[in-house]
């Protein structure tokens, strides 16, 4: 088969594509061919070397196709089976698992990092790490429900949305923010979508009802100008932006930390939090109850899928290319 291996860091002329024998499923595994695969900001971080420094395995965590053979040991799938994965395979056994937080378990591997991913014809996955995929929803969009969709949808979980409430949103146009945006409106939350691009808003604000354009990372004070102060602060781009968003929060509100631009430390004024009562709060990744909900949400037609780009499997370096742009408008997806 067709895989895209990393086996150097550096920039996108590092990808390959290698021939790689087809891996056999074991105890609880199902081989999965491979129909989608989105391209995330971390897969950039990773084939550059800013996080984990992981060598040797296939790229990928946003993976959705058709299970093509089946291990011993299966208790709800079988072959033709459409799936869409998780972003991790964990142990199922510990704590954590059993308590239906697995994204926290000490021994859950990424895919696309500590297991092979989807940048290929086929995958190797744990079948405790997949969900049915409904027939009204396609290939392209189950495989970003984890990721793409499910990471904004948990953050706002634990950051305990309810109706009413205003949500910010930093890099609003990537591909969590975009799909945060949708998620907070169905949950009756009035919406603020920043951006760094101009070029941007138009489009945010079919799903936002304020737009920031924010210029070197600094909105706090425009959102205090607008007397729009949020109750939640979905943090998506913490290097650049979580000094304004603890600024722009309201009195007892939550600032969630999602995503990062850079592996770099970030200072912040330990007063804010005090004085104010403000909740600083981490948020990493959906659970398979969480995925299986956000494959509905698409059913429903509650979340649309940005998708700006499907390109063919042997274009995953031009897509890498194209992401790290900044021209990207939610997702980019490879098909194999």
């Amino acid at each position: 088969m067709v895989a895209f291996p990393l086996l150097a860091f550096g920039g996108s002329e590092v990808l390959h594509a290698r021939s790689r024998d087809v891996p056999v499923p074991g105890w609880g595994q199902v081989l999965v061919k491979v129909e989608a695969c989105g391209v995330c900001g971390q897969d950039i971080m990773r084939r550059s070397g800013k996080v984990d420094r992981v060598l040797g395995t296939t790229i990928g965590h946003e993976i959705a196709g058709t299970v093509a053979v089946t291990g011993p040991g299966l208790t709800k799938l079988g072959v033709g089976d459409r799936v869409a994965s998780t972003q991790r395979r964990s142990c199922h056994r510990c704590r954590d698992c059993l308590g239906g937080r697995e994204v926290l378990c000490m021994e859950g591997l990424l895919y696309g990092e500590g297991l092979d991913g989807g940048y290929a014809e086929y995958c190797l996955m744990d079948e405790l790490s997949l969900a049915h995929i409904p027939d009204e929803v396609s290939s392209e969009a189950a495989a970003i429900a984890a990721c793409a969709i499910g990471t904004g949808y948990h953050a706002l979980t634990l950051a305990g949305v309810k109706p009413g409430q205003r949500v910010l949103v930093t890099g609003a146009s990537g591909g969590i923010g975009i799909h945060a945006l949708q998620l907070a409106r169905s949950m009756g939350a009035e919406v603020v979508a920043v951006t760094s691009s101009e070029r941007k808003v138009d489009r945010l604000r079919l799903y936002a009802d304020e737009v920031i354009v924010a210029a070197g990372g600094r909105f706090d004070s425009e959102v205090r100008q607008r007397n729009i102060q949020p109750d939640i602060v979905l943090e998506m781009t913490a290097y650049a932006t979580l000094d304004s968003s603890l600024r722009s929060v309201r009195r007892g509100g939550t600032v969630a930390v999602v995503g990062n631009l850079e592996n770099k430390a970030v200072g912040i004024l330990p007063g804010a939090l005090i004085l104010r009562e403000i909740r600083l709060i981490g948020s990493k990744a959906c659970s398979l109850a969480e995925l299986e909900d956000c494959l509905r949400f698409l059913q429903r037609n509650m979340v649309q899928a940005e998708i700006q780009e499907i390109l063919s499997l042997d274009s995953a370096p031009a897509a890498h290319d194209l992401l790290e742009s900044g021209g990207v408008y939610g997702r980019v997806v490879l098909k194999p």
